[in-house]
């Protein structure tokens, strides 16, 4: 064999040896799935114009595993939320979001305005740190037949504490034992040695949250519970089930909540100093025919301590027909009457001052 011949050998065996070696090295990395909505159509409120909007919130993220020693892995998760009309970055509405840039704590856009989190998951629950799903908002969500979204929404969409997300916080979830799971959450408060001028110390407090589900075959039940960060203890609490019976579910909820600060909220100038008390009530009916799911729902919500008490009601009616296991189309109306334009203004989906808003929303779904 000459040299060119060896040189030529050993050249192969460095290839082999190399895939061979990425092969080992790529089962040893984290697991990783990319996912996603996406969802637009039309939307007609009174009040507003027609506009292309979203039912199902539109979202890339990617989240993986690597396991570890002992049933132990690692995970982590990233969410962006975008408008798929023109492809921007989605505002979020959070309170939490909105806490946090009115003491100075974020100057610039969320990037991820979904989830974004490291952790650890093991026999002993999980475990995970950063931007995270506020538990109250996550599984109250479940109750609704249209999954407060779209016009058809339950109003607890619309809690002046309404928080998707929760940052600097860390989750634990338990392992599931006899049909129950427990969820925990702390939130640390602002730096209150930045405190802006004019902001009042009093309202730096750190957050908490607790969640207790359960779900036994066609039951499920839960509550919920969350007091947000930098709000001068401001708190949420809701609870609620379902019940299936054949291609029938059926679910009810309770909400309700007090706003004790209005001064960090620069977008929600209320002109009162009180507390706002808020009640939302839900009853929920699906049921399922051939590829397709009827949706209905009624809802009851009233605001109080403030100088323009009311309630108001909300009817929704929605039809969601599968084209496939991860393509639905859907078409829903809505009947929103509040006793004031001040409450309406919180409760109407496009928040016009209105005291009574009809909603027709029709698009398409798809996930990946």
């Amino acid at each position: 064999m000459n040299l060119s011949q060896e040189v030529s050998l050993m050249y192969k065996k460095l290839i082999a040896l190399s895939a061979l070696g990425l092969a080992m090295s790529a089962q040893a990395q984290t697991n990783v799935i990319i996912y996603g909505t996406v969802d637009t159509g039309f939307v007609k409120e009174t009040g507003s114009s027609t506009r292309m909007d979203e039912s199902a919130a539109n979202l890339i993220g990617v989240r993986g595993s690597e396991e570890l020693a002992n049933g132990i892995k690692a995970t982590f998760q990233l969410e962006r939320q975008f408008q798929l009309p023109d492809g921007t970055n989605k505002e979020t509405y959070s309170l939490d979001d909105s806490i946090s840039r009115a003491l100075g704590n974020r100057g610039q856009t969320i990037d991820w305005t979904g989830a974004a989190n490291v952790g650890l998951e093991g026999p002993w629950g999980w475990v995970r740190l950063g931007r995270v799903n506020e538990m109250s908002s996550e599984f109250f969500t479940e109750l609704d037949p249209f999954l407060q979204a779209a016009t058809g929404s339950a109003l607890a969409k619309y809690n002046l504490l309404r928080s998707e997300q929760l940052s600097n916080t860390v989750r634990y979830d338990s392992p599931e034992f006899a049909g129950f799971v427990v969820g925990l959450t702390y939130t640390l408060s602002a730096d209150d040695h930045k405190k802006p001028v004019g902001v009042n110390s009093d309202i730096y407090n750190a957050g908490f949250g607790g969640s207790l589900r359960y779900s036994n075959g066609p039951v499920s039940l839960m509550t919920n519970y969350n007091r947000q960060a930098d709000s001068n203890k401001s708190f949420v609490w809701n609870i609620g089930g379902a019940y299936t019976l054949g291609d029938w579910r059926f679910s009810a909820g309770y909400q309700g909540s007090q706003l004790k600060n209005l001064s960090l909220i620069p977008d929600l100038d209320l002109g009162v100093d009180t507390p706002i008390n808020q009640k939302e009530w839900l009853l929920g009916v699906q049921y399922h025919i051939g590829q397709g799911t009827i949706n209905a729902s009624y809802n009851r919500a009233s605001v109080d301590k403030t100088a323009h008490d009311g309630d108001v009601n909300k009817y929704a009616l929605g039809y969601t027909y599968d084209l496939s296991k991860r393509t639905q189309l859907y078409g829903m109306v809505s009947y929103t009457d509040s006793d004031n334009s001040f409450v309406g203004s919180i409760y109407n989906n496009n928040g016009a001052e209105r005291e009574s808003v009809t909603g027709v929303q029709v698009g398409i779904t798809h996930s990946f």
